[in-house]
């Protein structure tokens, strides 16, 4: 097994292009939504060009699951030929219970509610565009962080990556594991 966990790209292709080097060889891809649209209370990404990553993302060999960021709106559906579900995505994968929102608006609370409810094996969120990894019981809450827009003191834009024995949030420059959770 080996998942990609994306969030926030917020419209930024030549941040796509960066991540797609860590994603190119998962088996599907989760993506905590804020696709396109930078957003009006961010700056506006370095290579943001929401028309180029629309085609990307349309023509990813990978199957893309995405779930509704507060930045996403039904223009945002028009440019995608996949579904942006919301609020929630539930998948099961290789036996693994997945549950991908965007945290926006989901308390601390109401994410162990879910766990425990659904018998989750990963929660998936963004949002905060600051990398998450921990355990909620058996469960692995994950925040991925920004592809684009890290809020991170270091401004490392990251992506997230499951196999069958850790989680890993990736930094997208060097490559490097900036959190591991081992999970075998």
């Amino acid at each position: 097994m080996k998942i990609g966990v994306i969030s926030d790209t917020h419209g930024d292709y030549k941040s796509w292009e960066k991540a797609w080097e860590f994603l190119k060889d998962t088996e599907v891809i989760f993506h905590a939504g804020d696709v396109l649209y930078h957003g009006p209370r961010n700056p506006i990404p370095e290579g943001y060009n929401p028309k180029e990553l629309s085609t990307a993302l349309n023509t990813c060999p990978i199957p893309l699951v995405i779930a509704q960021g507060n930045c996403d709106a039904f223009v945002d559906q028009m440019m995608l030929d996949i579904p942006i579900q919301t609020p929630y995505v539930f998948s099961v994968i290789y036996g693994k219970r997945f549950m991908v929102q965007h945290g926006h608006d989901i308390s601390d609370e109401e994410i162990n509610r879910l766990v425990q409810k659904y018998k989750l094996d990963f929660f998936i969120i963004g949002h905060t565009h600051i990398p998450l990894l921990k355990k909620i019981g058996d469960c692995v809450l994950i925040n991925p962080g920004s592809t684009s827009l890290s809020k991170r003191e270091d401004k490392i834009n990251s992506i997230g990556i499951i196999d069958d024995e850790k989680v890993r949030i990736i930094d997208l420059e060097t490559g490097k594991e900036i959190l591991v959770l081992e999970i075998a």
